[in-house]
């Protein structure tokens, strides 16, 4: 579940958002996320931005608690023509304070249709990719262990 705040003026595009979930982790079979997302992208010329951000996120299982900040950076471009529209954007999501696991990659994110038509009903496509490290605990690293993960996130966002 989330709440979010998206501005579009000609000159920005600011995103800022709130999520929590109850997803569990394999290890404890327990587990819960909660996250904040902000960003701020400049337009530049035929629809292209490009800009950054920061992300948190916490999660809390029966036996532990990690949380980290991880700045984000990168762009897109609404596409927009007369029976269609869309926008693309591509973001890069660095590890930051993520010492436990260090995971990195990049975030595609589809909009159908376009925020910048100002319409009330979208449908959000979140992918990210990320590498990652076991995790890190004492006497061990982990970072011999390396690994591959991916994520979906499909929303339906209504605008008011």
């Amino acid at each position: 579940m989330g709440i979010g705040l998206n501005v579009e003026s000609t000159k920005l595009v600011f995103l800022a958002e709130a999520s929590a979930d109850n997803m569990h982790k394999q290890d404890s079979g327990t587990g819960s996320d909660v996250g904040l997302k902000s960003r701020a992208l400049f337009r530049i010329k035929r629809g292209f931005y490009f800009g950054g951000g920061a992300q948190w996120s916490k999660l809390t299982t029966a036996l532990y608690s990690k949380q980290s900040w991880r700045p984000t950076f990168g762009g897109g471009k609404d596409f927009v023509r007369e029976s269609f529209s869309m926008r693309a954007q591509v973001l890069y999501v660095l590890p930051g304070t993520d010492r436990l696991n260090a995971s990195q990659g990049p975030e595609v994110t589809l909009w159908l249709p376009s925020p910048v038509l100002g319409r009330h009903l979208f449908y959000r496509q979140a992918l990210g990719f990320y590498e990652a490290h076991q995790t890190s605990v004492s006497g061990d690293s982990g970072t011999h262990e390396r690994f591959f993960t991916t994520y979906a996130d499909l929303t339906v966002m209504y605008r008011f």
